[in-house]
């Protein structure tokens, strides 16, 4: 677990302070057991940026406030944590970000003229089965801009014992607690995306970044070289 280090990661958690308290405590929470300043990192400092499966926001503002270069979108099929995303935003100073919210269906990518620069997703395709999770990420590549990365966040399925812990707090967000949509829990590895990216022809690369975290956070990152 890591708390904020960065003037954007507080700037973000921060907006959250006059918003309901279970809320703020599930984004804070979220915050200190992802890696979402090492993610960060691979996402372009420029451009058109959509977040895939956003829930509350935190890492969808984050991004608009580490770079202001950075238009970036969030979408998330749950309306009551888009509205509350948005609500977030009011704090924001003029001119501080480039940032915004949709409520989308599942599976539902936006698309822009010129197409997006990134897509990025953390923790999201676990939810979706293989096919769905297959066709998800075919449309994604088609929304990306040559020269585009596909960014997928996941826990990897290794170490196991890290596994162990990941998959067991999934099923209580999913099952029990109902705090998290979704009613498959299906865990890729890592090579698994890596595998699944490259058939849609993304030149890919594989980062661990699970250092100093209980879960096994692994990134796989996809260049879109050609239509």
């Amino acid at each position: 677990m890591k708390r904020p280090r960065s003037a954007a990661a507080k700037r973000a958690l921060g907006l959250w302070k006059q918003l309901p308290r279970s809320a703020r405590v599930h984004t804070t929470i979220r915050w200190w057991t992802a890696p979402f300043e090492a993610l960060d990192a691979e996402v372009p400092r420029s451009g058109n940026i959509l977040e895939v499966g956003c829930g509350h926001g935190v890492f969808t503002t984050y991004m608009a406030l580490s770079s202001t270069s950075r238009t970036v979108v969030g979408v998330d099929i749950d309306p009551e944590k888009v509205t509350l995303a948005s609500e977030s935003l009011r704090g924001l100073r003029a001119g501080e970000a480039s940032v915004r919210f949709e409520h989308r269906a599942s599976g539902d990518i936006p698309t822009i003229d010129g197409c997006w620069d990134a897509i990025v997703f953390a923790d999201v395709l676990y939810l979706l089965a293989p096919e769905d999770r297959s066709r998800l990420l075919s449309e994604c590549v088609g929304a990306l801009a040559i020269g585009g990365s596909l960014i997928v966040k996941e826990v990897d399925t290794e170490p196991k014992l890290k596994a162990r812990i990941s998959h067991f707090q999934e099923f209580l967000a999913t099952k029990v607690l109902r705090i998290t949509d979704g009613d498959v829990l299906n865990f890729p590895s890592a090579a698994q995306l890596a595998m699944l990216m490259t058939s849609e022809g993304l030149v890919t690369r594989r980062a661990r970044l699970d250092k100093g975290y209980f879960h096994p956070h692994c990134v796989v990152v996809g260049t879109k070289t050609s239509s």
